[in-house]
């Protein structure tokens, strides 16, 4: 729906604020307007970005508080625990790398690579932006929290404080931009879905395995999937907003 649309039908059903108040009127109709990415669709974006960030701090208000999440983390994990089999560990073993440091690093570099030989020069610069970005907030919230890992139940030895989740926070970011961008190249519907299942299920299982593995709570990988989910945000509002036409911005 097109803003003067949107803003004739505010003005017949609040005549008497449209005709006091046009430039706050006029204002509200860009917001909801459908016809540009500056309309519904960033309003619909930064609106989940103060969401995240809004839960993000509850979260972390309740681990300093130590209030009730507390002992759902220690009850998942020691349920988790009691469940764990060899067989499940080792698989997940190997899928938790595909959120450490070294392989994102290589699939930045990959990333970078390909956008170069697409001549996509401004991805480039996005994608290093929310890699270092995200990267950056994860360490800043493990020296504030100095939260300690769940030690008598990993299945190895893992450095560093817990909270929040850096794997799962880095595959949210990098994931999550990668499968934007390929599904949105993606004209086939079934295409869509098929790069954006894989994408979901690709950063759900990072995370699972950082709790089965016992490295991670259950409120570190939240966490750090609503930090990843905060970078991502701001990667496909600077990736839309370079394809909106000069004259909108």
């Amino acid at each position: 729906m097109t803003t003067d649309r949107i803003q004739h039908l505010i003005h017949r059903r609040f005549s008497q604020i449209s005709i006091r108040y046009p430039a706050l009127v006029r204002w509200i109709a860009e917001r909801l307007s459908t016809d540009h990415f500056r309309g519904l669709p960033l309003t619909v974006l930064l609106g989940l970005l103060i969401g995240n960030v809004m839960i993000l701090s509850e979260i972390a208000e309740n681990l300093v508080n130590s209030e009730p999440m507390v002992q759902v983390d220690q009850g998942f994990t020691q349920w988790l625990f009691r469940e764990r089999s060899t067989s499940i560990s080792q698989l997940l073993y190997t899928i938790t790398w595909l959120g450490s440091g070294y392989v994102t690093i290589g699939l930045t570099l990959l990333g970078s690579f390909v956008l170069y030989q697409q001549k996509k020069g401004r991805n480039i610069l996005i994608l290093w932006l929310l890699m270092a970005g995200v990267g950056l907030f994860v360490q800043v919230g493990k020296r504030t929290f100095i939260r300690k890992r769940p030690v008598e139940v990993g299945y190895y030895t893992e450095s560093g404080y817990s909270f929040p989740s850096g794997h799962s926070a880095t595959a949210m970011t990098l994931y999550g931009l990668l499968g934007y961008w390929l599904v949105r190249g993606r004209r086939r519907l079934r295409s869509r879905w098929l790069v954006g299942s894989c994408a979901v299920g690709l950063v759900l299982v990072v995370g699972f395995s950082r709790i089965y593995l016992g490295v991670h709570f259950l409120s570190d990988v939240v966490g750090g999937y609503l930090l990843g989910a905060c970078w991502l945000i701001v990667g496909i509002v600077l990736s839309e907003w370079q394809h909106t036409p000069k004259r909108e911005n």
